[in-house]
C-alpha cells in the first residue's frame, strides 16, 4: 500500500465549526481539485465537538455530521481514499495547556465517550469502499504504555461493528518518530501504522507563533534547510522549563541538516516496517510558510523522496490555509513569497508532492 495526498485541515476541525465556514470551505470541487492534481487519500480531521457537546455527552447530532458524509460521499465518486481522523477527543488535546487537563488516559467519563464515538463512527460508515478510520490525532499520553492501551481498546470498539475497514494508529507524542519503536503491534491484521514527521521542528515551525518555544521567547530565528541552525546551544534545557513533554522534538536538533538526517529520522519506522511487514504512513509533515521559499521546497522535495524510497504513504499538512497550506487564502499571508502564484498557490510544494506518485 502507498498512497499520497493531503490533509483536509481546518475544516471540520480547529476552526469555529459554523454553518458557514462548514458549506464553503471545503466542497466537492476540492476533492475533484486534489484528483485533478494526482492524488489518491484525504485525510479529513474531525473535532469531536462537531457532533457531540460536553454538556450533552453521549448524544450525537447527526445533522451535522452531514459535512462528514459529503467527504465520504465525494471521495468514493472520485475514486479517493478518506481518512475519518478524530483530530481532537473527549478528555484528550495535543495542544500547549490543554493537554494538561487530558483525562483520556484514566478510566475517565471522557474515556468511555471516546469509546462510544469510535462505536457510533463504525456504525454509521461501515460498508464504504476506501475510507480509513484514524483513533486519534496525534495522543500526548504520559507514558507510550497508556496509549498502545486505549488504542487497544479504540480498535476493539470498533471490532464490535465494522470488521473490515483499516485503522490508523499513530505513535505517542505528537505521532513522534522517537516514540515509534514503543508502538504496539496490534493483533488486527487491518493496522496502519502512522507517525506525523517535523524534523527539525525549529526548520518546520519556525516563527510559529502558537510554539511554546516561541512563545516563551525561546528560540526565534529565521532557519534554512539544508544548514546547520543557529543558537542551539542548550536550548533543549530552556525548552524542558516551559514544556517537558515537547522537549522530545529537540533530541539530536544541534548538527546539519540535510537528506541524509532527515533519513535517519524516519530509521526507526522503517524498523518497524520492515520487521512487522505492516503499512505506515505520515499522516502529517510540512514546513511552516513563515519559511522562506527555497527552505520551504528544499525541506518538502528531500522528505517526499525518502517517502517515495521506501513506499511511505503520506498526507501533506495541509492542503489550505492552516499556515502550511498549499493554497493560502488568508490575511496573514497575504504579502508572504510563498504565495506569489495569482491563485495563491506554493507551486514549488505542489510539484514537490507530485513528485512522490508513482
Amino acid at each position: 500500500m502507498y498512497l499520497q495526498g493531503v490533509n483536509f485541515g481546518g475544516y471540520t476541525s480547529q476552526s469555529s465549526l459554523c454553518e458557514e465556514h462548514l458549506k464553503t470551505f471545503i466542497t466537492e470541487k476540492d476533492f475533484k481539485t486534489v484528483k485533478n492534481w494526482g492524488f489518491s487519500i484525504v485525510r479529513l480531521p474531525v473535532d469531536y465537538m462537531l457532533f457531540e457537546c460536553d454538556d450533552k455527552p453521549f448524544f450525537y447530532d447527526t445533522d451535522r455530521l452531514k459535512y462528514v458524509d459529503n467527504c465520504v460521499k465525494w471521495a468514493q465518486k472520485y475514486g479517493l481514499w478518506l481518512i475519518l481522523d478524530l483530530h481532537k477527543a473527549p478528555g484528550h488535546s495535543f495542544a500547549l495547556k490543554e493537554r494538561e487537563v487530558n483525562d483520556i488516559w484514566k478510566q475517565s467519563q471522557n474515556r468511555k465517550r471516546f469509546l462510544k464515538i469510535w462505536e457510533f463512527l463504525a456504525m454509521r460508515y461501515r460498508g464504504h469502499e476506501r475510507l480509513m478510520y484514524e483513533i486519534l490525532n496525534e495522543p500526548v499520553a504520559p507514558k507510550d504504555s497508556q496509549w498502545n492501551s486505549a488504542a487497544q481498546e479504540a480498535i476493539d470498539a470498533i471490532r464490535k461493528y465494522d470488521k473490515k475497514t483499516w485503522i490508523i494508529v499513530e505513535s505517542n507524542k505528537w505521532g513522534n518518530v522517537h516514540t515509534f519503536k514503543n508502538l504496539k503491534k496490534f493483533s488486527d491484521k487491518k493496522i496502519i501504522y502512522s507517525f506525523h514527521l517535523y524534523e527539525p521542528i525549529v526548520v518546520t515551525h519556525q516563527m510559529a507563533e502558537w510554539t511554546g518555544f516561541y512563545k516563551y521567547n525561546i528560540y526565534r530565528k529565521l532557519v534554512d534547510y539544508p544548514g546547520k541552525p543557529r543558537g542551539m546551544s542548550g536550548l533543549g534545557d530552556r525548552v524542558k522549563k516551559k514544556e517537558k513533554d515537547f522537549t522530545i522534538f529537540f533530541k539530536e536538533q544541534n548538527k546539519y541538516w540535510d537528506r541524509k538526517e532527515m533519513e535517519k529520522c524516519v530509521d526507526l519506522v522503517l524498523k518497524f516496517k520492515k520487521k512487522y511487514r505492516v503499512p505506515v504512513l505520515c499522516g502529517e509533515f510540512g514546513c511552516v510558510a513563515h519559511a522562506r521559499p527555497r527552505t520551504r521546497a528544499n525541506w518538502t522535495n528531500d522528505v517526499i523522496s525518502i517517502f517515495k524510497k521506501h513506499r511511505i504513504s503520506y498526507t501533506y499538512w495541509n492542503y489550505k490555509n492552516m499556515d502550511f497550506g498549499l493554497v493560502d487564502y488568508t490575511r496573514k499571508y497575504a504579502k508572504n513569497d510563498n504565495y506569489a502564484d495569482k491563485k495563491r498557490q506554493d507551486r514549488p510544494i505542489l510539484k514537490a508532492l507530485q513528485s512522490g506518485i508513482l
